[in-house]
């Protein structure tokens, strides 16, 4: 039985939305964008900064598993933000609509190669 090819758009759509992969892109973007200043001022060695990238990947991994359950969800989210209740509520940043602006043009070259052939896509 011959080997079917999975288009460009097929590998990129399945890798992007696996669980690990969403869980490592949400620790990255809550978590170690906003850490690296403290890492590199308070001198934690890399060791400590592995061990920390970790349990963030490991937390985003079992919030996201939650999103599927809207009962687990809320029970999730009030449970978590019991100790977050002073905090300020999020608003948009510059930093925010930056990373929100350039998913969206990367979202649009998936678009843009949705249904098409890997000769297609490069030309080949």
């Amino acid at each position: 039985m011959p080997k079917t090819t999975r288009t460009i758009y097929e590998r990129t759509m399945s890798k992007a939305l696996s669980r690990n992969m969403k869980a490592k892109a949400v620790a990255y973007f809550v978590f170690r964008e906003v850490i690296e200043d403290v890492h590199a001022k308070y001198k934690i060695t890399d060791e400590e900064m592995m061990a920390m990238n970790k349990k963030a990947v490991n937390r985003a991994a079992a919030f996201l598993s939650c999103l599927d359950d809207e009962e687990l969800t809320a029970s999730f989210v009030q449970m978590m933000s019991l100790e977050a209740t002073g905090w300020d509520n999020p608003k948009e940043t510059a930093d925010t609509k930056r990373h929100l602006r350039l998913a969206g043009e990367i979202a649009e070259e998936l678009r843009g190669i949705k249904g098409k052939t890997n000769r297609e896509v490069y030309g080949v």
